[in-house]
């Protein structure tokens, strides 16, 4: 099987090292390339075959909603796995909205990273457990309520 391509999006340099630091042992996933903001993200893509997307939210030159509607537009086939600390339901609404299929909160453990590259990768929805069912209702009904008005 071959691993899953990732690139990461983070305008952070110690989350990039960090999750380049911990997937450099695994067999699974391969991190094949970083950007530091939503422009650079664009320009890789469009140059190079990626499975999955680790997006930040909150970057310079352009934000991970942003980025997700253009990668999108040229790439359906991509998946987007939104990492933030930001766990509110307009977040993870927007970024759903814009065609993320996962939001991992910053700081989950490695094995959650894992599970929501490979749900995500397989055509899964990966919510971080921090996101209450609450949350999880509105988001989602949210979603369904405006695709269902257009």
């Amino acid at each position: 099987m071959k691993p899953i391509e990732i690139i990461i999006v983070d305008d952070k340099k110690i989350i990039r090292d960090g999750l380049k630091a911990i997937f450099s042992r695994s067999e699974n996933f391969v991190i094949k390339s970083e950007a530091s903001n939503g422009k650079e993200a664009i320009q890789l893509i469009s140059k190079n075959n990626y499975d999955v997307v680790i997006m930040d939210i909150n970057m310079p030159e352009m934000d991970g909603i942003e980025t997700t509607r253009r990668i999108k537009k040229r790439n359906q086939k991509i998946k987007i796995l939104t990492n933030s600390c930001h766990v509110h339901s307009h977040y993870i609404y927007e970024m759903l909205e814009a065609g993320a299929t996962g939001f991992i909160k910053k700081g989950d453990d490695i094995d959650c990273y894992k599970e929501a590259i490979w749900t995500v990768n397989n055509g899964g929805v990966y919510l971080s457990e921090d996101i209450s069912n609450e949350t999880y209702d509105k988001v989602f009904n949210d979603i369904r309520s405006s695709r269902r008005a257009s």
